[in-house]
């Protein structure tokens, strides 16, 4: 266990970059450009420019004092549940960063020759390529989960201010919400699938790192997508004797993106249900555990897990890049 959690720790200290720095400045462009926005829009409802039944030409306090209770309540109600959609960027930047980690992580050391002294240690194939697969997998998720919930908390509570300052105090109503805190644990409950949806792309590029002597990325995503081009060419010449839609939705699409989270929504079978900003992530996680009944699911991590045992059979017996 003390191996296990070491490689963690040389893994975030060798690739902070990406799987810290970079949801840092996505989530300081996204600051800058919300609380920029909020800003602008105080300075120029000031003296005016909101209308109010379509007559007269108020200003932003004046159009916030007009708001009913019960509409302040619908408010704070859709702030409570919607407030981490904000940080929806973050996962997107989650997704590449999984993606080119996995890539690289075993070419890398090869290409460089420090492989050479890991291998020195007393350290297996086996616990490097699986804390490799859990930085990927699992650290870097949940860096990029608190990254976007302060981000998040941040933008809500500065809107909240300026929106207090005009006279609309959304204080009470939002933190006395139950569910701006359990949207946090839901958000939480989406890791475990994620770690079993991004198990087939993130053991395959592990293998793809480790096996390929030069330019992984033409080998990992250049072979298939060229693949799919060439089949699709032979069809159009042919009279399409190939069915492609599989090829491209399971080799290409779900083979090299399911590192990007979300993409497991295409996948599950919507239930038949009235969805309101009350439910609407609660109906998204459920959707989302309807995955474990599924054969794409566990078929996809066999083939992950199978990849990674090859990949620490590779690491194995290539020392030099």
């Amino acid at each position: 266990m003390n191996t296990m959690n070491w490689l963690l720790k040389r893994e975030h200290w060798e690739h902070k970059g990406g799987f810290f720095w970079a949801p840092i400045v996505v989530s300081g462009i996204i600051v800058l450009i919300s609380i920029g926005s909020m800003l602008f829009a105080t300075v120029m409802g000031r003296d005016g420019g909101f209308h109010i039944g379509g007559n007269s030409d108020v200003s932003l306090s004046q159009a916030l004092a007009s708001v009913s209770q019960a509409d302040k309540l619908e408010i704070a109600q859709g702030i409570a549940v919607g407030y981490p959609a904000i940080a929806m960027p973050v996962m997107v930047t989650l997704g590449f960063v999984v993606f080119f980690y996995a890539l690289g992580c075993l070419y890398d050391e090869r290409k460089d020759r420090s492989i050479l002294f890991w291998k020195s240690l007393p350290i297996s194939d086996r616990d490097t390529v699986v804390a490799k697969a859990l930085t990927a997998l699992v650290v870097g998720p949940l860096i990029a989960i608190a990254v976007s919930l302060a981000l998040a908390l941040l933008v809500t509570f500065t809107f909240m201010l300026l929106a207090a300052f005009h006279g609309m105090n959304l204080f009470g109503a939002v933190l006395g919400n139950g569910n701006f805190y359990l949207v946090i644990l839901q958000i939480l409950s989406f890791i475990p699938i994620y770690v079993l949806w991004a198990l087939p792309t993130v053991g395959y590029l592990m293998f793809v790192s480790s096996w390929a002597k030069t330019k992984p990325f033409l080998w990992a995503v250049g072979v298939p997508v060229l693949g799919g081009v060439i089949l699709s060419w032979i069809n159009l010449l042919s009279g399409s004797p190939f069915e492609l839609d599989k090829y491209w939705e399971i080799i290409v699409g779900r083979g090299l993106g399911s590192a990007f989270p979300g993409t497991w929504l295409g996948y599950v079978s919507e239930q038949n249900a009235h969805i309101t900003p009350d439910n609407a992530l609660g109906f998204l996680l459920s959707n989302t555990y309807s995955l474990l009944a599924t054969a794409n699911l566990w078929i996809g991590v066999a083939i992950g897990l199978a990849f990674l045992a090859a990949a620490v059979k590779m690491r194995r017996y290539r020392d030099e890049g």
